[in-house]
């Protein structure tokens, strides 16, 4: 027997709403969906990218890499523009000045531990965590 009228009429809008929950990865996890802010967070937050340990990042085809980076306290960070556009690495209480093309660097020292998100204030799709030890 055919479902009735109510019942098909339930079911496109039942079915379009798991579908746009799958399409935003329905849990609405931190780590699933991470914050492109450029704020410092709680430790626990987990960067979407395992980071890497080393204090370098390259920034280049409009990208940071390696884009997660770990270092322990008093670290100085150092990001090279090799991109033939300008950039910018901005954290809530810094921004680099802007750094064109011909391997322009900014350094910055995380003396505190915690989760660092920074992203280009020209181009804020591009984004980068810091994870910082003790």
């Amino acid at each position: 027997m055919p479902p009735s009228l109510p019942a098909r009429a339930l079911a496109l809008p039942i079915f379009v709403a798991v579908c746009l929950a799958a399409c935003r990865g329905g849990s609405g996890n931190a780590a699933a969906n991470p914050q492109h802010g450029d704020h410092a967070t709680s430790t626990s937050t987990v960067p979407a990218v395992r980071p890497q340990s080393t204090d370098k990042v390259t920034i280049q085809n409009f990208m940071f890499g390696p884009s997660a980076i770990t270092v322990k306290a008093g670290t100085s960070v150092t990001w090279t523009n090799k991109d033939d556009e300008a950039h910018t690495v901005a954290f809530a209480d810094s921004r680099s000045p802007v750094l064109v093309n011909g391997d322009n660097t900014y350094t910055k020292t995380f003396s505190r531990p915690s989760t660092y998100t920074y992203h280009c204030s020209i181009h804020p799709f591009m984004t980068g965590t810091v994870v910082v030890t003790p």
